[in-house]
């Protein structure tokens, strides 16, 4: 099984440490995910959080709105072409996840191209092409007319303004790293980026139970909500409101579920060593690691029924489906802004669940189940 795994930067980074410990945790199914696409991410909410937000505080049913975009600082809600509510993000903070108030990646560096709808201009997306698997994709798509691209220089306003994103949530991120670090919180996933003894890590988690991940990740607010640890330990850990609860109390420790977590640990020096140490070209800056960075937009032969920004995602993976380099795409959808998983087997699948969210849905259990088939 061929697959491509779309999500959010957090949930790449997951990815990645399951790729990445799979002799540790001798489970190898996170290898059939061979494209990985990371989106731009500042914050996220919980979909209940995000529905009072929108329904209790401003007024405005969520079924109602038909498109959700974030521009010039605000949550922009539109219906038939209409805008029919603005929320300034400001006043989003208080709705935001906690264990996104401890995120430092925007762009989704752990990943074969990061997209978003920074740094570009309307209707089109933003690209950054991390390794020679998604250059070779978008090359191909280019050619074979699914997009048309543009190097970042040649737009505006350019890479600058990711940038600054970027760093702007870095350094947010990290003052309420530090302020829960003194009270006490340790966000294990920060302490550990720069280490290379991953023996270590390894050795650590081989002590720990579920209680241990309860403490560190679950209960000190540093959870994610990403299946990781349930994927890994199916028949003993299950999801229940957006938190990974036992099955049964007297289960084992459960050590591999808190090692592939990645809110215990996530040394991306060596992750990226791995990931891109042979990887020629490469720029390294507060980006993360990648080769070159473009403007993307879907073209007419895509035929996309509908898009976010400039549609570059699903018409690369449009592409990629067509031409039989994966067989299916690992991703989100929602009904009625309720998220949850997406499993993408034809295109008129990936063109259901086109769109951005703006919520989260768990989907690594989901990626599991389908691997292994």
């Amino acid at each position: 099984m061929k697959l491509a795994y779309v999500g959010l930067p957090c949930q790449l980074q997951a990815l990645r440490k399951l790729q990445f410990f799979s002799e540790d945790l001798e489970q190898t199914w996170a290898d059939s995910v061979n494209l990985s696409i990371g989106l731009f991410c500042r914050e996220n909410w919980a979909y209940t959080c995000f529905r009072a937000m929108v329904e209790d505080d401003f007024g405005v049913k969520l079924n109602e709105v038909e498109k959700f975009d974030i521009k010039k600082g605000k949550i922009i809600g539109n219906t038939g072409g209409k805008t029919i509510l603005k929320i300034p993000l400001p006043e989003s903070k208080p709705f935001v996840r906690i264990g996104c108030q401890v995120c430092l990646d925007f762009s989704g560096e752990l990943c074969d191209l990061s997209v978003g709808a920074v740094g570009t201009p309307p209707k089109t997306s933003t690209v950054i092409v991390r390794t020679a698997r998604g250059m070779e994709l978008l090359n191909a798509a280019e050619k074979a007319g699914y997009v048309d691209i543009k190097h970042i220089d040649d737009v505006k306003p350019g890479v600058k303004l990711v940038k600054k994103l970027t760093d702007d949530k870095r350094e947010e991120n990290l003052e309420e790293a530090q302020r829960r670090e003194k009270a006490g919180y340790v966000p294990k996933h920060i302490s550990t980026m720069g280490t290379d003894n991953t023996e270590a890590i390894v050795e650590e988690a081989k002590t720990k139970s579920f209680a241990d991940l309860e403490k560190d990740v679950i209960d000190a607010g540093m959870c994610i909500s990403c299946g990781t640890c349930v994927s890994v330990s199916p028949d003993k850990l299950k999801m229940d409101e957006e938190r990974p609860k036992l099955k049964d109390r007297d289960s084992e420790t459960l050590w591999k579920s808190y090692l592939a977590c990645p809110r215990t640990s996530l040394p991306v020096l060596v992750m990226n060593d791995d990931l891109f140490g042979h990887e020629g070209n490469i720029n390294k800056d507060s980006l993360g690691r990648y080769i070159d960075i473009f403007a993307v937009r879907a073209t007419e032969k895509a035929d996309l029924k509908k898009w976010q920004d400039g549609g570059a995602v699903t018409a690369l993976l449009a592409y990629a489906m067509s031409e039989g380099m994966i067989d299916e795409v690992i991703s989100a959808k929602h009904k009625y802004w309720k998220p949850e998983p997406a499993v993408s087997k034809n295109l008129e699948e990936l063109y259901d669940s086109a769109g951005t969210i703006y919520s989260y849905a768990t989907n690594m259990p989901v990626l599991r189940e389908e691997a292994e088939k």
